[in-house]
């Protein structure tokens, strides 16, 4: 009995590590950054994007997305190194920081290729477009009438909606969304 709750205590201090590790900035699955950042505007109000536009903003994002995958997957691994790190008989510190730092290192590459994207596609808009987004974002009408667009239930708090919080810590945006 003693070494089982010696067992489960370990995965639970291990999971209580690893969990924000794997979720932090888009891990795995969640709401992203949403319309208004520019992963996808098709939804966003008032747009009203040209045919032209759509095709290039599309073509950017599949660009974007073939370009992070290897960064999301050495993410991905480095994640899994880390949990088996912590669950060694005699976690090495040294080693775990080190992991720790190459994980913050991938992330940190992440933001800077979301960001350049984000930035294309912003500069992809007219101005007027630009300043509609900027509406949209400031009153968070980023999305237009539809599922999900009304008030739902809970808090809308979750998994990898905070950066550099832990799973259902953060501001999210599911349920409350006006």
């Amino acid at each position: 009995m003693k070494k089982l709750m010696i067992v489960m205590t370990a995965l639970l201090l291990v999971t209580a590590f690893v969990m924000p590790a794997d979720a932090y900035r888009g891990g795995g699955k969640g709401h992203g950054y949403g319309f208004c950042n520019g992963n996808d505007l098709s939804g966003v109000q008032g747009l009203n994007l040209t045919a032209e536009q759509k095709t290039k903003i599309t073509d950017m994002r599949t660009a974007h997305l073939k370009e992070i995958k290897p960064l999301k997957d050495k993410l991905h691994s480095k994640a899994g190194d880390l949990r088996l790190l912590w669950l060694e008989k005699s976690p090495d510190e040294a080693k775990i920081r080190a992991t720790e730092k190459e994980v913050r290192a991938l992330r940190d590459q992440m933001d800077d290729k979301r960001s350049d994207y984000r930035w294309a596609v912003y500069k992809s808009l007219t101005p007027e477009q630009q300043e509609q987004l900027k509406k949209n974002r400031a009153t968070g009408r980023c999305f237009g009438p539809g599922p999900g667009a009304g008030k739902g239930m809970g808090s809308g708090q979750g998994p990898h909606t905070g950066r550099g919080m832990g799973p259902g810590m953060g501001p999210g945006m599911g349920g409350n969304m006006k």
